[in-house]
C-alpha cells in the first residue's frame, strides 16, 4: 500500500509554499508489478548497482568530505548490503578525498533525453569512457519504444529523494506521527510504502536540503535506506502506464539494465517510483 501526502480527505495542506497531499494506493494493483526480471537479470543489476554505489561514494566524499557526512553513511550501509568489499569501499573514499589517484580510464558523465511511444519521456544518465559506444547502446535499448533523441528535460524537475525505515519501537509509530516529523524537517512530499518485506517511508525535498534532512532523521532514530537526487516528472507531463506497449517497455528496461555504463534512468510514467522502490529492498 502507498500512502502519501496527496489528499487524505480531498483537502489540500499548504506547507512552506508547497502543496502536500495524501492518497491511498495498493501495491498489489500497481502495473509496475508486472515488470519482472529473472534471477540472472536481477543479479546482474545488483552487480551494476554495486559499481554505481561505489562511484557515488567517491562523488559524495569529493563533494561533502568524509567526516560528519550522513549521506556517506547511508551509501556505506547500502554498499555493505550489496556485499561490496571493504577494500573497494576504502579506495572509493580515498579517491574522493584526493588521497589516491583514480584508476583506469577517465570517465565522463553524460545524459540523454528521449521521447517515445505514448508520450513517454526518458532521461538516461551514464558514466563512460567512450561516448560513441554508449549512445549507440542506449539508442538500441530505446528503439523498442520507437524512441528518439529529443529534448524533454523541461518536463522534469531535479529533487532530493530520501528513503528510510520506520523506527524499531513498540508500539510502532503511526503514519500521522511520521508525517508530522517529515513536515517539521522540510519535506515537500512524503509517502508511506508498504511492501511484502518491510515498510518504507519516502521524502521528496529540495536538493540542497538533503544533508540536513538526513541528519535530522538519523538524530530522531530513523535508519536510512538511501538518499539521492533524481528527476521527477512535472505533474502536467505525467503519462499513464503503457499498457499497449508493456512488452516493448519491459524489453527497454531490461536492455538499459544490461548496459554497464548506464547509471540511472527516469521516466514520466505515473507511479514510476513504485516499481523502483519495490526492487530496492
Amino acid at each position: 500500500m502507498f500512502r502519501s501526502l496527496i489528499s487524505r480527505q480531498g483537502s489540500v495542506i499548504p506547507v512552506r509554499g508547497n502543496v502536500l497531499q495524501t492518497s491511498v494506493r495498493f501495491a498489489g494493483h500497481s502495473k509496475w508489478a508486472n515488470i519482472k526480471h529473472d534471477k540472472a537479470k536481477n543479479d546482474a543489476k545488483k552487480s551494476k548497482e554495486a559499481l554505481y554505489v561505489t562511484r557515488r561514494i567517491e562523488s559524495c566524499v569529493k563533494q561533502y568530505g568524509k567526516e560528519s557526512n550522513p549521506q556517506l553513511d547511508s551509501l556505506l550501509e547500502r554498499a555493505r548490503k550489496l556485499n561490496v568489499t571493504k577494500a573497494v569501499i576504502t579506495n572509493a573514499i580515498k579517491r574522493g578525498a584526493g588521497e589516491m589517484a583514480a584508476d583506469g580510464p577517465a570517465l565522463s558523465e553524460v545524459q540523454y533525453e528521449f521521447m517515445g511511444l505514448g508520450g513517454i519521456a526518458m532521461i538516461v544518465t551514464a558514466s563512460t569512457d567512450n561516448k560513441t559506444r554508449t549512445i549507440s547502446k542506449v539508442k538500441n535499448a530505446l528503439s523498442y519504444l520507437s524512441a528518439s533523441l529529443s529534448p524533454c528535460l523541461y518536463m522534469f524537475e531535479r529533487k532530493g529523494e530520501i528513503v528510510f525505515y520506520p523506527k524499531e519501537t513498540k508500539p510502532a509509530e503511526d503514519f500521522d506521527t511520521v508525517f508530522e516529523t517529515a513536515l517539521e524537517i522540510g519535506a515537500e512530499d512524503f509517502e508511506e510504502v508498504e511492501t511484502d518485506k518491510t515498510p518504507l517511508y519516502r521524502i521528496v525535498c529540495d536538493t540542497k536540503d538533503i544533508p540536513n534532512i538526513v541528519t535530522e532523521l538519523k538524530n530522531k532514530g530513523y535508519k536510512l535506506q538511501d538518499s539521492s537526487t533524481r528527476y521527477f516528472a512535472n505533474v502536467d507531463s505525467i503519462v499513464p502506464f503503457p499498457d499497449d506497449h508493456i512488452k516493448a517497455f519491459d524489453k527497454t528496461l531490461q536492455e538499459l539494465d544490461d548496459i554497464q555504463e548506464v547509471v540511472d534512468y527516469y521516466t514520466n510514467i505515473e507511479d514510476e517510483h513504485i516499481g523502483r522502490l519495490q526492487d530496492s529492498i
